[in-house]
């Protein structure tokens, strides 16, 4: 491709990412609630930028991303095909038309809403699955492209849409991406049974952590403030009357608000009834009896009484409600099951209803209750904070995937999950300037120096008995100095000791079958880091 050609690409990306960016600042300032503060947030920009140096600087084909629900995955789609495109080096930048956006799922208003949000040169890249079959063409003999699956957990079995047409296009084939220059970002935040495959992919995979900042609230601070709570059977006229006198009329009394409510065709009347009986508003929302977005609009900007919607098919992922309506929303609830899925709670009422609106619930904003599965609920936290360990996690998702390293051709496979053997780090604080930890260059004083503050302390017992132990090595003694080496070894492992999340970093292959551990002297807040990796669960 001649450079002018690129040139003018990256001229025109650029020209209709700021024309998007200004087009939904007029919308934000005009009042339209479905527009954003900013076009792309700086921790989006930050995950991107990570994200497109990872692939130009290693040989990794596939990247998936593991996040939040409503954290923001389509600012960092756009972000990510905005740096593909505009890269300052022209053996490497992307033409606009070669960066793809795909879904299995059957959601028409997931493809509307994309294309209503991306810069316009984008716009003929979109397709959901019911789109799919007319990418048939333009896979063939593909290159140099990046494909972005977004829930990619949904649609994703083998010899379903979205596999058959990737399968028929040959791109499934090691071999293939990279003679041709093929990439995949696979995106999700409930996808568990994929992570375990893709780990299997070895290092033509990796697995990112967009960031989640302060302002975000989510499913573990919705359970501290008891705001998710047990769902149970609505199915009777008990059990109707009992939700809708306690979690709305003494709830809200006259502070009238919105509730959702998924139900079926069998339990809907018990529902309607118990709001007719109380003077409550009673819509239906389903893909038979579909509320228009101007009466939803209608609905949530001038509730003059409660109401309630039955829901039957929405509100699931990757279905928006705005702020502005989820400050409307009062009581939610599930339609309960005796074996429920984890992804399909953690996808739900709940889900939908996180996002950056974490300061308005803290100033005393209230909304809720959300009823769904508080075990489900609880899973999906574990899930998030350890996604490869040894965790209960109920989902009748298909472990028959087509990420599975048996559709993969050329694909040198690994199969033993490594983060079984990561550990939480932990963080030794208060140092002072004068030690010697932060004065010599001699690996055997900082060693002793490490001893000595650990034996003092009975809090490190157990960390002194693993570093004691026969066979357990010093991995890496260092002290970070640029920003990026800082994030990396300081405040990511500092930010994992905060959450309990088990973590490694940088362990070369060589340590991977060994105890061992590694130190990072943290020279601007005077404290060390301690990553651990144990393969015995006896000794650590």
């Amino acid at each position: 491709m001649e450079h002018s050609i690129l040139d003018l690409n990256r001229e025109i990306v650029l020209n209709d990412y700021q024309s998007a960016t200004k087009k939904n600042k007029e919308l934000f300032i005009t009042g339209d609630v479905k527009a954003s503060s900013e076009y792309i947030f700086p921790n989006q920009k930050e995950d991107a930028t990570t994200i497109c140096n990872k692939f130009y600087e290693t040989p990794i084909r596939v990247i998936s991303i593991v996040k939040r629900t409503k954290v923001g995955m389509d600012g960092l789609m756009i972000e990510i095909a905005k740096n593909m495109t505009t890269h300052p080096d022209s053996n490497f930048v992307l033409h606009r038309n070669n960066i793809l956006f795909l879904t299995g799922m059957s959601n028409v208003s997931w493809e509307n809403d994309m294309k209503d949000k991306i810069p316009s040169c984008f716009k003929d890249n979109v397709y959901h699955h019911g789109k799919l079959q007319r990418l048939k063409n333009r896979l063939q003999n593909i290159k140099n492209t990046i494909i972005i699956i977004d829930e990619i957990d949904s649609g994703d079995k083998e010899d379903q849409k979205l596999h058959l047409i990737l399968k028929e296009s040959g791109i499934l084939d090691i071999k293939y991406m990279e003679d041709n220059n093929i990439r995949f970002v696979f995106v999700s935040a409930t996808m568990i049974n994929e992570l375990r495959e893709l780990y299997k992919w070895g290092n033509k995979h990796y697995t990112h952590y967009m960031i989640i900042p302060d302002i975000y609230i989510g499913h573990k601070e919705f359970l501290e403030l008891g705001i998710i709570q047990e769902y149970y059977p609505i199915n009777d006229d008990k059990s109707a009357k009992k939700w809708i006198k306690e979690d709305i009329l003494q709830n809200y009394g006259v502070d009238y608000r919105v509730h959702l409510i998924r139900t079926d065709e069998k339990n809907k009347d018990f529902i309607f009834n118990a709001c007719i009986r109380n003077n409550i508003d009673f819509k239906n929302h389903t893909s038979n009896d579909r509320i228009s977005n101007e009466e939803l609009a209608d609905i949530f900007d001038n509730p003059s009484k409660h109401v309630v919607i039955a829901v039957k098919g929405f509100y699931r992922r990757a279905n928006l409600i705005p702020n502005e309506w989820k400050k409307k929303i009062g009581a939610t609830h599930e339609r309960y099951v005796k074996k429920y899925d984890t992804n399909v709670q953690a996808q739900g009422f709940p889900g939908r209803l996180s996002g950056y609106w974490k300061d308005v619930i803290l100033n005393g904003h209230k909304t809720g209750p959300y009823r769904t599965s508080i075990d489900a609920i609880n899973e999906y936290e574990e899930f998030y904070k350890n996604p490869f360990g040894k965790i209960k996690y109920n989902t009748t998702g298909s472990k028959k995937l087509f990420v599975n390293p048996k559709h993969i051709q050329n694909l040198e496979t690994i199969t033993h999950i490594e983060t079984t053997n990561k550990r939480i780090p932990i963080i030794i604080d208060g140092l002072n300037e004068n030690d010697i930890i932060f004065t010599t260059n001699k690996r055997k004083e900082k060693i002793e120096y490490v001893l000595s503050k650990l034996n003092n302390n009975e809090t490190y017992t157990k960390l002194i008995k693993f570093i004691n132990y026969s066979g357990v090595l010093c991995a890496q003694i260092s002290q970070p100095n640029t920003d990026s080496s800082y994030k990396k070894h300081i405040t990511d492992v500092v930010n994992a000791s905060i959450t309990n999340t088990p973590y490694s970093v940088d362990l070369v292959e060589k340590f991977k079958d060994k105890n061992n551990w590694q130190l990072f002297i943290d020279n601007r807040e005077k404290r060390l880091c301690f990553v651990i990796w144990s393969i015995n669960e006896d000794l650590y």
